[in-house]
């Protein structure tokens, strides 16, 4: 089955998704749920809006697909706040907690390897929570 990648973006008033492999679709929720509904809404009627007018359907929409959702860090950090804290987060992934604070405010943009680094540490909270018994 192919996977499109989808984006969400913290904004001003929620979350704003856009796809890596379709231009020009774009959707918006306040919450991560609404967005994620809003994402496939706006694939369903791209579609039909292509059908409309007689346009052929982009191949990744063709046949059988699934949405693979993406948070960029700012939008990720938002998500997870007051389910888990930023020291929390920045001791687990091995980094400054004054740079993580940066990067939930947007004032930085975290490069690849600290993205990596954020998500692991948060994967890493993960299993040790779901190890308690």
């Amino acid at each position: 089955m192919k996977q499109i990648k989808v984006t969400l973006e913290l904004g001003k008033d929620g979350y704003g998704i856009w796809f890596d492999e379709i231009p020009n679709v774009f959707g918006f929720g306040e919450t991560v749920e609404a967005a994620r509904q809003d994402a496939k809404d706006a694939l369903k009627f791209f579609i039909q809006t292509l059908e409309k007018c007689n346009q052929p359907i982009p191949e990744i929409l063709q046949g059988e697909y699934e949405l693979v959702f993406e948070f960029d860090i700012e939008a990720l950090l938002k998500h997870i706040e007051g389910t888990v804290t930023k020291t929390a987060l920045a001791k687990a992934a091995g980094i400054n907690p004054a740079q993580l604070s940066h990067y939930s405010t947007g004032l930085k943009k975290p490069r690849e390897a600290q993205r990596k680094k954020i998500v692991a540490g948060l994967h890493k909270l993960g299993r040790e929570l779901l190890s308690v018994s």
